[in-house]
């Protein structure tokens, strides 16, 4: 708990200065209020005095190669917006002969980006506050709960930035996959287990609108040209079987687990996706199972980099190919159609080879019933290809026994918590601005935020 020294005298002046400035009978969001606006010039003038020294400290050396720097100039300065307001700093300049470039270490030992004024913990807000709504939205919730006064340009612009490096970090990893001393590496990063585990994968896709011709739409149909709005996101999600549980009330819960999201296309999720597993224990894992909703894209994934997997098709959307005959034979919403569906929706989770028994009924059906319409057979015809293609990916029963999930659920979940920021109502993406976003919300979900903003990470929480 902490002890208030009451004849402190910077606290006695403090409390002054706050009584003055909130009048009389204030409520306590008043006082926290006034006591912010009374110590940001304390802790501007104190930032300010550490940054420089700080500075100061910096050996004229390059960044990247460690060499020493053609200095230019000792007292470059520039100004730096950080959480207490603007601060001046100065620093050394030089020239870095082996990289052929001009650089100042300070910048670079203080975490400052070459272009931009923003200090760490103003990046971080900045990108944190973009993710969660537009930045013009942002703008006011920052000022109420900061007191910075920050354009939505600005936070835009710096969360675009940290996304890029966002994109960078990604990468970095995805390209490890393309060598057997990358995945040993990455494999390495991975939390030891306790136990023998089971992984699982589950994989979708979602749209995403993009604009990036404004103003030529018409120009651009009229030259015959096709304009594309929406594209795919391809995502998914990786936990280990024995990460996920429940909660008091018995809502089902995932303790752990890892993200991936790209719109890049499948080659770029495919080695996104192998890294992240990976990352989260697949060189360890027992049995490795992967969950989709029948697109042929997914499996063809699985068996490239997960060559043991299970397979299971998404036991809801199974279901609905149940319906679709249900719906087709009986009437639509029918109690005859629901009759007919319950038997087969059983025979799929309690029987060994239900899926064997769905298409031998079915194949029956078709064979038998005299009075089929031909919109009824080529019903009957498609949904067992359907059964027929899928029938090793129905392990129900099993799968059940095993306590792993029979749906994909999660993977659903974590589409739709994807959309709810990115298909606002009258949003538009462009490539190159939905990727980065993508990538720092990623990160972020994935828990390597400190990767990118290590000020805040838990080793220096300087707490009492």
């Amino acid at each position: 708990m902490l002890q208030v020294n009451q004849s402190d005298e910077f606290v006695v002046r403090l409390c002054e200065q706050v009584e003055q400035a909130c009048g009389e009978m204030p409520d306590m969001g008043e006082m926290e209020l006034c006591i912010e606006r009374q110590v940001v010039s304390y802790q501007r003038a104190a930032l300010q005095v550490l940054a420089q020294r700080r500075a100061n400290a910096v050996e004229p050396e390059c960044p990247k190669c460690s060499k020493k720097l053609r200095v230019e100039s000792h007292k470059r300065t520039r100004e730096i917006s950080t959480r207490f307001g603007d601060i001046p700093l100065v620093r050394t300049y030089g020239f870095c002969h082996a990289c052929d470039q001009w650089v100042f270490p300070a910048d670079n030992a203080l975490g400052l980006h070459p272009k931009a004024k923003s200090s760490p913990r103003i990046q971080e807000i900045c990108a944190l506050t973009a993710l969660r709504y537009p930045a013009v939205h942002a703008q006011e919730d920052t000022r109420r709960l900061t007191g910075l006064e920050i354009h939505a340009g600005s936070i835009h612009r710096e969360a675009h930035r940290q996304g890029e490096r966002a994109i960078l970090l990604r990468d970095a990893y995805a390209a490890a996959t393309e060598s057997s001393k990358g995945i040993a590496e990455l494999a390495s990063l991975a939390s030891p287990p306790q136990k023998p585990f089971t992984l699982v994968i589950e994989i979708d896709a979602w749209h995403i609108r993009e604009r990036d011709e404004w103003g030529q739409t018409e120009k651009l149909r009229n030259d015959g040209e096709t304009i594309t709005r929406w594209h795919w996101v391809y995502t998914a999600t990786i936990f280990r079987l024995d990460q996920r549980g429940t909660t008091i009330s018995g809502r089902p819960v995932i303790a752990e687990r890892g993200y991936v999201a790209t719109r890049m296309g499948l080659e770029a999720f495919r080695k996104q996706l192998y890294a992240e597993a990976l990352l989260r224990g697949l060189s360890e894992a027992e049995t490795v199972l992967v969950l989709g909703d029948g697109a042929a894209w997914i499996w063809n994934i699985a068996k490239d980099r997960f060559k043991d997997a299970t397979h299971r098709v998404d036991l809801y959307h199974v279901n609905q190919h149940l319906w679709t005959v249900a719906n087709e034979m009986h009437g639509r919403g029918t109690q005859e159609a629901k009759e007919w569906v319950q038997p087969y929706i059983k025979w799929l989770t309690r029987r060994k080879n239900g899926s064997l028994d769905v298409i031998e009924s079915l194949k029956d059906l078709l064979e038998n019933k005299v009075h089929l319409t031909s919109d009824q057979r080529e019903c009957l015809e498609r949904e067992i290809g359907y059964f027929d293609e899928h029938k090793g990916r129905m392990s129900y029963k099993q799968g059940k026994k095993d306590a792993q999930p029979l749906g994909s659920g999660a993977i659903e979940s974590t589409c739709s918590q994807y959309q709810s920021r990115f298909k606002l109502r009258g949003q538009f993406w462009s490539l190159k601005g939905d990727e980065a976003f993508l990538a720092l919300a990623t990160l972020h979900r994935n828990g390597r935020w400190a990767t990118l903003f290590p000020h805040d990470r838990e080793d220096l929480d300087m707490a009492a």
